[in-house]
């Protein structure tokens, strides 16, 4: 597998569709808002999504770990901490791992923090998890505390920061926070804005919060949820100032002058179910700045729309080369 086209690996691909009876259906408008889904739709979530949610989570972290510097922070490590928040399924989650197994030898257990609204989601996940680890293939001890938390307000999210006792070296938030906006949740201001200024204080000293959304409209307007995510990510690393991003490379070099610009990945997956199936998001990753200026010390900036209109929307994930 490259980090951009994934095949599902074999012993999950069984797991899924064999021992969970997942189903693939891509049903776009109905999965907009997932907490209230029924118990068979998620079924047909675990065949069709989370399978798109494992091939991001596994190409951008299998990126990254071409980053040598990255990947020396963390080549020792027995054991890693992660938080999820949304995480439904835990596709993003299982494709975290499986990239960690395979770039980091010398790991034997991951403990996982997961929140997400729908009970069904959580549960599967639980079950999901408890699979995986007796799969002769898959090596890593998983600890996995999946909680089912509903957020109406700012309160819920200090509840889960008050809940956490440990830092984190992966924190991520995959296609869940355009949920908020929709909804409205936080009134006004800007969600991705504040969901990473709660979360970013539990970064470990060489911890990366993965950000990642769907690339459409919000509403039915001219904005697009991923100059939304750049906007707010951007007036939180400018107010803080003791942050910075990693990925997109450019966002790096040109975050304090962008007002939040367009950007897109694709990532390729298949599976028994489809061939080529095509999943577009747009990620940002942050950490402590020290550890920023750390792994980004020799690389040169790329160019982006922030500073040329006219450049490429797929040329900021270039990651490293």
């Amino acid at each position: 597998m490259d980090n951009k086209s994934v095949i599902l690996p074999v012993w999950l691909d069984r797991i899924i569709f064999d021992d969970f009876e997942a189903i693939y259906e891509p049903r776009p408008m109905e999965v907009v808002y997932n907490p209230d889904q029924p118990y068979e739709f998620i079924k047909l979530y675990l065949g069709t999504y989370f399978p798109r949610s494992f091939a991001e989570a596994y190409g951008i972290i299998t990126s990254l770990m071409t980053n040598d510097k990255y990947k020396q922070s963390l080549y020792n490590l027995q054991e890693i901490n992660v938080l999820d928040f949304c995480c439904g399924t835990g596709g993003e989650i299982i494709g975290l791992l499986v990239a960690l197994s395979e770039n980091l030898p010398n790991l034997k257990r991951v403990n996982i923090n997961a929140y997400d609204a729908n009970p069904d989601a959580i549960r599967f996940l639980y079950h999901l998890t408890d699979s995986i680890e007796k799969v002769p293939e898959f090596r890593l001890e998983i600890h996995i505390n999946p909680q089912c938390i509903y957020i109406e307000s700012e309160q819920e999210i200090q509840d889960i920061i008050n809940m956490s006792n440990m830092q984190y070296h992966y924190i991520m938030s995959f296609k869940a926070i355009n949920e908020f906006v929709q909804r409205g949740t936080f009134n006004d201001g800007n969600p991705y804005e504040l969901i990473v200024s709660y979360f970013s204080p539990l970064l470990n000293t060489n911890g990366v919060f993965i950000i990642s959304d769907v690339t459409t409209k919000v509403d039915s307007g001219t904005l697009f949820y991923p100059q939304m995510m750049n906007s707010g990510i951007n007036g939180f690393l400018k107010g803080s100032q003791q942050y910075k991003s990693i990925v997109p490379n450019v966002c790096y070099h040109f975050e304090n002058q962008c007002s939040g610009c367009y950007m897109q990945d694709i990532f390729h997956l298949s599976h028994r179910k489809i061939n080529n199936d095509r999943s577009k998001i747009a990620y940002r990753i942050i950490c402590y700045k020290s550890f920023a200026h750390e792994v980004m010390a020799g690389y040169t900036p790329k160019t982006c729309r922030a500073i040329n209109s006219l450049a490429d929307k797929n040329t900021p994930y270039d990651l490293w080369h």
